[in-house]
């Protein structure tokens, strides 16, 4: 809801701004253009290595190598093609070969001694330890059970021997076979290919070590154009924070001499607003308040203050029965205050359906009666029933229908309180809005009359540049100090 502008004091300098030093500022620039000719020197080493550089080197003698070994590749393949029935052979006994030996690794891992002689020996000295008694049942029992297992197991170790005699014999065919393929031709042509293929991977690890110091030339130029560029960009945010600087400080400078012309101007729009606030606030909160509230609380009242001279037994406002009043009054309603008869005035007593007689002390019993049925209120009491719009009682015997009225008076303040509470809250908005628009284009009207009178006043000077010199703000600083 609030528009006027709200200021906190005077301009301050922000921290870290301060009128530029131009020393400090040629300092810190030929600093960065020194580290950007160093730099420079280095960069150009550089290049000038990498134009030294050789190109690429002659690859004939690869290409040479290359080619051999694919012919020496293609004569080994035909002298193993017409060989093929032997190399079939020595694959097969080579993979018979590493399966048997395979197996008998894994039998020997199960069985703990690799000879028929190792095994009766142990089995030996546990049946010894055993007839020699002595053992604890445990270790007995232990005892026992691995003699039973080697014993078991002793067919086992016999077929060791035979397993490895098996593979020594295939070995011994398969190194008989593969004399006949490893001829002179044959090993000629691996020996060549072997050389070949040596010279062929030396040629492979000289470039790359070419390669690597290349490379490694290449990654100190980036890194010198990095650093070049950092320093750069050094250079041009130093000219800028420089530039960002006196910016800032002037302009402090020049809000410092524009915040006095402004302080009074903001000062009356904020007292203004406040108050439109306040009472737009005070308008909608009252607006807001539950219509009829009094009213029924007013009701309220009434009704047990009535209640207060019924008995018990016919307190329900639906009862019409009249008994003799009660002569203690509770519950009497708000702000109301209860008299004494000598208190009461005459007017009072104008209400309570009869004034004072004089005559026989005792009276007759119709007069006691009546005088029993006699209804007597405060004047405070009968106002309220003249707020409420209910007739108001003036016997006991009245009471109920009394009652009744009051109840019929509430319930219709009740059902027409939203809608009346409604129409409160928009009425009092229309009004706060009506408020504030006209507000709004007053402030309008004055901002356009005060832009078009600085227009005017600026417009001698337009071409002039703006600054404010140091001492004025020194002076202008003191002032508000």
């Amino acid at each position: 809801m609030t528009d006027a502008p709200i200021t906190n004091g005077p301009p301050q300098l922000p921290a870290g701004v301060k009128k530029p030093n131009e020393d400090e500022y040629k300092n810190v620039l030929a600093e960065i253009n020194a580290n950007i000719e160093k730099y420079k020197k280095q960069q150009d080493a550089v290049k000038e290595k990498i134009n030294k550089l050789p190109g690429k080197g002659d690859n004939s003698r690869r290409d040479q190598l290359r080619d051999q070994l694919a012919v020496l590749r293609e004569k080994q393949a035909e002298i193993k093609k017409g060989k093929q029935e032997v190399y079939e052979q020595l694959d097969a006994l080579n993979e018979s070969i590493r399966s048997k030996v395979y197996n008998l690794k894994s039998f020997k891992q199960k069985v703990p001694f690799d000879s028929v002689e190792e095994t009766d020996a142990r089995i030996n000295e546990l049946e010894s330890k055993i007839e020699a008694g002595g053992l604890r049942i445990v270790e007995e029992k232990k005892m026992i059970q691995e003699v039973n297992t080697l014993k078991r197991n002793r067919h086992l170790v016999e077929g060791l021997d035979a397993q490895q005699a098996a593979i020594d014999k295939e070995r011994e065919i398969y190194n008989n076979l593969r004399k006949q393929v490893d001829n002179e031709e044959s090993k000629k042509l691996s020996q060549q290919y072997e050389e070949a293929q040596a010279e062929l991977r030396t040629i492979y690890d000289d470039s790359s070590k070419a390669r690597d110091a290349r490379n490694k030339l290449y990654d100190e130029r980036t890194r010198l154009k990095k650093c070049l560029d950092d320093e750069y960009n050094k250079l041009r945010a130093t000219r800028d924070e420089h530039r960002k600087a006196n910016d800032a400080y002037y302009t402090f400078l020049r809000q410092l001499q524009a915040y006095k012309r402004e302080q009074e101007k903001l000062r009356k729009q904020q007292q203004e607003q406040e108050k439109r606030q306040e009472a737009a606030q005070k308008e909608l909160e009252l607006a807001s308040l539950p219509a009829f509230e009094h009213e029924i609380t007013l009701c309220d009242n009434l009704a047990n203050f009535l209640q207060g001279f019924l008995p018990r037994e016919e307190s329900n406002p639906s009862s019409p029965a009249v008994s003799t009043p009660v002569n203690e009054i509770t519950n009497p309603p708000e702000g109301m205050v209860l008299k004494s008869k000598s208190e009461r005035s005459e007017d009072e007593f104008y209400f309570m359906g009869g004034g004072k007689k004089k005559g026989n002390k005792g009276g007759s019993k119709q007069e006691k009666e009546k005088k029993t049925d006699t209804l007597k209120l405060p004047l405070a009491t009968m106002e309220g029933f003249f707020e409420v719009k209910v007739t108001v009682p003036t016997k006991i015997s009245d009471i109920p229908s009394t009652l009744e009225k009051l109840k019929e008076r509430k319930e219709k303040y009740l059902a027409e309180q939203p809608k009346v509470t409604e129409e409160n809250k928009k009425k009092a908005e229309a009004k706060i809005a009506a408020m504030l628009k006209k507000a709004e284009d007053e402030k309008k009207f004055e901002n356009a009359s005060e832009k078009n009178a600085d227009e005017q006043e600026a417009s001698p000077a337009e071409d002039a540049p703006v600054s404010v010199p140091a001492p004025a703000a020194a002076a202008a600083v003191a002032s508000e100090e």
